[in-house]
């Protein structure tokens, strides 16, 4: 393995990337659990810029083993050293999920939208209570919960289209099996008919040597009939004849 590898220079930026990932991903634990969402948005934004560049790494690293693996003489690497190659990269993917799923998980993002509703109701508390206060809060309280009508009916509707997806998933499968289960209806359907074939060839050979043997049959028994008339008509003359010398 040469030092020019190009696997490791990759390699080496992913270590990197993947470290500050880590750091990013304990500040962004440490801010969902406190009121800053300015600085846990921010956070968040860069740790998913970051899963971005290692995914893209990531590719590269795959392509180069996908050389490696099309002409293995060529680069001189054996099936172990390929094998440690594909496990880095799958540790680093499990890595990478393992923080996605956190920040997209359900409570984080329960835990994201209280801490908006805290920035919005304390930017309402800062503003100069007028006239029409209590005619602003129920303004905002009723945006409020439109919006979260809203977001409620959304995810009741892609869990409606996930359903619909697995049913159409389940059909397809079905039609899979059925197509599948015609197709070898078909293949045993095909060689009986082969056998079929063969059988009535067998059979139609038979036919042609029986109706040879019957045509030899009928030619014999012919030539002996004309035989027998011959003779018959020979006594019939002699029979016949010496009555024409007998004196009346």
């Amino acid at each position: 393995m040469s030092l020019e590898d190009p696997f490791f220079v990759v390699r080496d930026e992913v270590k990197q990337s993947i470290a500050n990932a880590q750091n990013l991903y304990s500040q962004w634990s440490t801010l969902i659990e406190g009121e800053d969402l300015t600085k846990l948005q921010s956070v968040a934004t860069d740790l998913r810029n970051c899963f971005k560049s290692i995914e893209w790494d990531l590719e590269d690293l795959q392509q180069t083993i996908n050389i490696a693996e099309s002409n293995p003489r060529k680069f001189r690497l054996d099936p172990s050293e390929l094998e440690t190659r594909k496990q880095f990269i799958r540790d680093i993917q499990a890595t990478v999920k393992r923080i996605r799923d956190h920040i997209d998980s359900d409570s984080s993002n329960r835990k994201v939208e209280q801490l908006k509703k805290k920035a919005l109701v304390g930017s309402e508390e800062k503003k100069p209570r007028g006239k029409y206060a209590k005619l602003e809060e129920e303004l905002v309280r009723s945006n409020q919960d439109f919006i979260d009508q809203q977001r409620r009916q959304q995810q009741a509707m892609l869990t409606q289209q996930d359903q619909s997806i697995d049913e159409v998933g389940s059909h397809v499968q079905t039609l899979k099996q059925i197509g599948e289960a015609i197709g070898d209806e078909l293949d045993e359907q095909a060689v009986v008919l082969e056998e079929f074939d063969r059988e009535m060839e067998q059979t139609e050979s038979r036919i042609q040597a029986l109706t040879k043997r019957v045509n030899k049959a009928i030619a014999k028994s012919s030539d002996k009939c004309q035989i027998i008339c011959i003779i018959c008509l020979v006594l019939s003359l002699v029979l016949i004849i010496p009555l024409f010398f007998i004196p009346t």
